[in-house]
């Protein structure tokens, strides 16, 4: 494919991905049939296209460089005041017409479920095993006790809480959505708020 013929086809930047591309893992991938996806992640054991802290990719990304930018279970992994510049950033890649979907865990849904007699009881299965709120609040143990250390969690949010750091960033409407388990969904966007078909098959895709 020539270079011209990239520039022309739309762009998701899938942040924080991990070692796996975003289109293998959909059931459906048609609504991106015509689109690139560049996994962005700062572990290069996950060999991603773009190696870099997410809190500054002015060096790699250009302004308004994405059309849909996903990021799933990642911003949690940020110390809380580092979390302001990664959604500034965010704001700054995203086209104007484009919007940006967040899936993280719920600190409110983990609260309502947490037992204090054991709060290594598992909440719900994965496919990297039992999760339990300890696991939802620090980080994946097992994973993190296999050495890597990427998946240590250093803070935390709610619907609510999430939705007024996305506007504090530059974004002009978010809306959040509960998901499955005990984690929830923010989209966002610079200008009016749209779910076309490609939004649509990642919401779905998350709330299967």
């Amino acid at each position: 494919m020539s270079s011209m013929q990239d520039q022309t086809r739309q762009t998701l930047f899938n942040m924080g991905s991990g070692p796996q591309r975003l289109f293998e893992l959909l059931p459906d991938p048609a609504p991106f049939a015509d689109w690139r996806e560049i996994r962005v992640d700062i572990n290069p054991d996950c060999r991603p296209d773009i190696c870099s802290n997410l809190g500054d990719l002015r060096p790699v990304i250009a302004d308004g460089a994405a059309d849909l930018i996903y990021c799933s279970h990642v911003i949690e992994h940020f110390h809380d005041h580092e979390v302001d510049a990664v959604l500034r950033e965010f704001a700054r890649i995203l086209h104007r017409d484009g919007m940006l979907m967040l899936r993280l865990p719920d600190l409110a849904a983990v609260v309502a479920q947490f037992d204090p007699a054991d709060p290594a009881r598992p909440l719900y299965g994965s496919p990297a095993g039992p999760i339990s709120a300890l696991d939802v609040l620090y980080g994946h143990r097992s994973s993190i006790a296999q050495g890597n250390v990427f998946m240590a969690h250093r803070t935390g949010f709610t619907e609510a809480s999430l939705a007024s750091r996305l506007l504090e960033a530059g974004f002009d409407e978010v809306r959040t959505l509960p998901g499955p388990s005990v984690e929830f969904c923010a989209i966002a966007s610079r200008g009016a708020l749209s779910f076309g078909p490609q939004l649509e098959a990642l919401i779905g895709w998350m709330m299967r």
